[in-house]
Order: structure tokens, then sequence, then C-alpha cells
């Protein structure tokens, strides 16, 4: 019976904290009201996102994904007892196969773009060198990749932001540049990580593209690129020149230490 109290008055207080967001108060339902909970509540949210992406692609990894490759494996079994005299059957069975492989590539495709189980297991920069892997199978792009060696020097959770950043800007690079080069370079100090990301590519105007951002929401991956470098306290600089390319330079902390220390002084 407490059990079930407890288990009550906390959804309530979910539902007071949703509403207060919904209403843009969600400092006071947590009951933060200071500069310095403010800044790590940027922290929060990213991991609380975070978690459930990892859910969410561990559920699909174990379950439809399990499947779709027995019945790949089952396709091959009926295969070999119907060969020997339904040909129309073996094609019908042979595009199935197709399918269905294809099928699991776009379910391992979504894996990855929720959460990448590399990142916990082989680690930023790994993750970094798969992701370009898999863009450079579909797209007739170089990419040139820069990056100190990272092990425990930055926090998990920002190592998913620069992850999530960097996927974003060559997801726009994909859909808008046109370029044919691009450079990932990252570097970092005690406090704070430098990541620089160029293209040779079409190029943009910027102040007329943030001004429409703002305007319309128009370009979410620009917006959340924005957003996440916003929360984590950093610093965003793109340049931009017609016919000559793009480059985003973003400066961000190594860990939420420095961001409480930030906001102490």
């Amino acid at each position: 019976m407490a059990e079930n109290i407890k288990n009550a008055e906390r959804v309530i207080h979910q539902i007071n904290v949703a509403l207060k967001y919904l209403e843009g108060d969600i400092l006071p339902a947590l009951g933060m009201d200071n500069v310095e909970s403010e800044m790590l509540l940027g922290i929060k949210i990213l991991e609380a996102q975070e978690n459930e992406r990892k859910r969410i692609a561990r559920d699909i990894h174990d379950g439809p994904a399990q499947y779709i490759a027995n019945a790949v494996m089952r396709v091959d079994f009926c295969k070999r007892i119907i060969e020997k005299n339904i040909d129309e059957g073996l094609k019908e069975l042979f595009e199935l196969k197709e399918i269905l492989k294809r099928a699991l590539k776009e379910v391992r495709d979504i894996i990855f773009d929720l959460r990448p189980m590399s990142l916990d297991d082989l680690g930023l920069n790994q993750t970094i060198h798969e992701l370009v892997k898999s863009i450079t199978q579909d797209h007739d792009l170089i990419i040139n990749l820069k990056l100190k060696p990272v092990k425990d020097e930055i926090e998990p959770i920002i190592q998913v932001a620069v992850f999530r950043i960097v996927q974003e800007i060559l997801n726009n690079v994909k859909k808008h540049s046109k370029a044919k080069n691009v450079e990932i370079k990252l570097d970092y100090g005690l406090k704070y990580l430098m990541l620089v990301v160029n293209d040779d590519g079409i190029g943009f105007d910027v102040e007329k593209t943030l001004d429409e951002v703002k305007k319309r929401g128009e370009s979410f991956g620009l917006l959340g690129i924005m957003e996440r470098v916003k929360q984590l306290q950093g610093d965003i600089h793109i340049e931009s020149k017609r016919g000559i390319g793009t480059t985003f330079k973003i400066k961000l902390p190594v860990n939420r230490k420095v961001l409480k220390d930030e906001g102490e002084n």
C-alpha cells in the first residue's frame, strides 16, 4: 500500500513537472532556482534523452532484428526443399530474402541512429569512424578524420553530444552541401574540447539561414546542433562562403565540473 502511494505521488510529480515545462516554468517545478542548477539542467535533459534512446535501441536489437535474421535463415531452408521443381517459387523466395536483408539493414541503421552501441563498447573515436564508414559506402564523399585519442578525459554524456553533433553536421553535408571532401578534427585540453568540421561544398548564407531557421523552425539538424551546444554552455561559430564551403567550430566543456566551476566564477 505504501509503495503504491509513493508511485502515485511520483506520477503526480512527473505530471506537474511536464505541465510546468509546457508553461515554460521548468526550473521552479524541479526545485531549481539558482544559476548552477539552470546550467546543469541541460546535462540532465541530455542524460534522460540518451538513456531512453539506449533502451529503445536495445529493444529493437533484441526483438525485430533477431526475428528478421531468423527469417533470412528460414528462407534458405525453404530454398533447398523446393529447388528441384518450383522455379517460380525460388524466384519469389529470392526476392523475399532480398527484402528481408534490406529490412534488417534498415533496423540496424535505426539502432545506430538511436544509440550506437559502439559508443559504449568502442568509444567516441571508433564510433565516429563507423559512422564515416557507413556514409562513405553510400555517398561519393571523402571524409578525413583527425581525432585526438579519447579514453575517459571526456565525460560520456559529452561524448554522446559530440557524436550527435558530428552526425547532424554530416547529415547536412549529405543533403545540402554537394561537397566532395570533409575534414573532422577533434582536440581537447583539461577543460574544453574543440570540434572543427569543414567541407568544400557550395556553402550558404549563414545569417540568412539562421534567421529563417529561427523564424520558421526549418532545418531541424542545424537547430539540433545549436541546441546541444547551448545546453552544454558551449560556443559555436559557423563560417561559410558560396562556392568555397562551410566550417563549424564548436567548443564544449569536457565534463560537468567545468560547467559548475564556470557558474561559480
